[in-house]
């Protein structure tokens, strides 16, 4: 099914690497509009569907006001890149305005080493949930990654002297092609260990495992106004992919 997707797609996107890590995930969407350059994926759920656009901005901007009108309410979620300008009058017709703003970051290139790669360690998602859980609620509370996920790949750390986690990233397979590719998601540093490049330190070593791996890349979500850790990831050497919207009913801030 999630070949069959990739069929129905204009032929310029089917190689992009957003397209192929979620190509499961929209194996069963709808596509609502289309060009030659984009189109317009819709995804039915019981709590609301879930809209995503991808594709040449201009098209989009004739694409996505017409999708979002004939979908009209019900929508819990849609995905559009931040370039598109959406109209008040579209968005209204869907119930929905901007909530976020994020990036998609990946990279094929093994990064650089980082000071402190020394102190992190593999984590065993069963066994040190618990630890991983209590270092996310104070590094990253409003996370919704947490370990015991069907695509869990693993969970890196670093260990305090007390033995409590003071830093904690999860890997997912991104089920892309023969080999999977790897997500790393859920990056939290307690505030104590802040600004000591435990982030950047965890981030390398886990991306560098899943390349030695096989994984053909590596990808990550940032929100856009995150200025830290998109000098971090620079540096590491992650690229953007693709800038994102996110749009939702009023009170909803992700899907």
């Amino acid at each position: 099914m999630a070949a069959r997707l990739l069929e129905r797609l204009p032929p310029v996107l089917r190689e992009r690497r957003d397209v192929l890590d979620g190509r499961e995930r929209w194996a069963a969407a709808s596509v609502v509009a289309q060009d030659d350059a984009a189109v317009v994926l819709v995804v039915d759920s019981p709590d609301g569907d879930i809209l995503w656009a991808l594709g040449d901005v201009e098209q989009l901007g004739r694409l996505v006001p017409d999708a979002l009108v004939g979908h009209g309410g019900g929508l819990r979620w849609a995905t559009v890149p931040r370039a598109v300008e959406v109209p008040a009058e579209a968005l209204a017709a869907a119930g929905i305005r901007r909530q976020t703003t994020w990036d998609r970051f990946t990279t094929d290139a093994l990064p650089p080493p980082q000071p402190g790669e020394d102190a992190v360690v593999a984590l065993d998602p069963v066994r040190d949930a618990a630890a991983i859980n209590a270092c996310l609620d104070v590094g990253h509370p409003t996370t919704r990654d947490r370990p015991g996920a069907p695509d869990d790949a693993g969970w890196w750390g670093v260990h305090g002297e007390g033995g409590d986690l003071l830093g904690v990233l999860g890997v997912t397979t991104r089920p892309s092609g023969a080999t999977p590719s790897m997500h790393l998601h859920g990056l939290g540093v307690v505030p104590a260990a802040r600004g000591r490049g435990l982030g950047a330190a965890i981030t390398a070593t886990a991306a560098r495992r899943a390349l030695h791996a096989g994984a053909p890349w590596v990808s990550l979500g940032m929100y856009a106004d995150n200025v830290h850790a998109r000098r971090v990831y620079d540096a590491l050497g992650f690229r953007v992919d693709v800038e994102n919207a996110g749009y939702g009913p009023p009170g909803v801030t992700h899907p």
